[in-house]
């Protein structure tokens, strides 16, 4: 119970702290592309739990397969809401 009250302010806070980071480089990232990008990092914590039997080749593939897939998606949703504006 107290890890679903944790890790969402943790991410709140991290989300802040990244995007201000983000200004101070004059890197252009979105609020909303933050907040994917946690939602995804969450759901990707839940599956490595659930896809995990025992941690080998196969487990870690998968997990980056994951990684790779979430950080593409998060990029191409801030690409397109940068291009937008």
């Amino acid at each position: 119970m107290i890890f679903f009250m944790i890790v969402p302010s943790i991410m709140i806070v991290s989300v802040i702290l990244i995007h201000k980071t983000a200004g101070f480089f004059d890197l252009k990232i979105s609020y909303i592309a933050l907040a994917i990008c946690a939602v995804l990092s969450f759901l990707i914590d839940v599956a490595a739990v659930e896809i995990s039997t025992a941690p080998g080749r196969e487990y870690f593939f998968k997990l980056f397969a994951l990684i790779f897939v979430a950080a593409a998606v998060v990029t191409a949703i801030n690409f397109y809401l940068e291009v937008k504006k």
